[in-house]
């Protein structure tokens, strides 16, 4: 099983944490999912919203547009240390992956398919990289391109983008994606209902 499948548990959706839906983000809000991508925001959103959620629930940072952690070294030992549970990070940077990954954290590379030659330029990052799972945005797109992705050795594909019914997500999860990730509450819930059929 992969580090991304490990964390996810079997639960296919994760919650998209957006400055947008968190001023009124509540302790059971964070229940249905068993990880959470904390998209936007600075440390003290970030300890708000871990502090919420339960202890099996993991958390990964899109650090690109996170403030008060710088992506080097120094930042990721204080990124460990502040929020243990920060179980990965998220980014569209190289650098930041390759350093993320040396550190042990799972790295998520955000892939946007706007056309075959941003494609063609996340592939060969993707290659480059390794990263441990890559994030097609947008997501909603997927099940249309999926053909043009190499299906040998490419890390597992989660979705996020434009995902707004239940089913955008059961096509993007017939189509292979390992998971997907929106910020609408309501499809949150149906992870009980997508492990028990998976």
């Amino acid at each position: 099983m992969s580090r991304i499948g490990e964390v996810l548990r079997g639960f296919p959706v994760i919650g998209a944490l957006r400055s947008s839906n968190t001023k009124d983000l509540r302790e059971e809000d964070l229940r249905f999912c068993s990880v959470y991508f904390i998209l936007e925001g600075d440390i003290f959103e970030a300890r708000r919203i871990v502090a919420l959620a339960d202890d099996s629930v993991a958390f990964f940072l899109h650090l690109d547009l996170f403030g008060g952690i710088a992506p080097d070294e120094a930042g990721f030992l204080l990124l460990r240390e502040l929020f243990p549970r920060v179980r990965g990070i998220i980014s569209t940077r190289a650098r930041t992956l390759t350093l993320a990954r040396r550190m042990e954290f799972i790295t998520i590379f955000r892939l946007f398919c706007i056309d075959s030659e941003s494609l063609r330029t996340g592939l060969k990052v993707i290659q480059e990289v390794g990263p441990d799972a890559v994030e097609v945005l947008p997501g909603i797109v997927f099940p249309k391109i999926c053909r043009f992705l190499p299906l040998e050795g490419f890390p597992p594909v989660i979705c996020g983008g434009f995902i707004r019914t239940p089913k955008d997500v059961r096509d993007i999860l017939k189509s292979g994606a390992l998971a997907v990730s929106t910020s609408a509450k309501d499809l949150w819930k149906m992870n009980e209902a997508l492990k028990e059929c998976r």
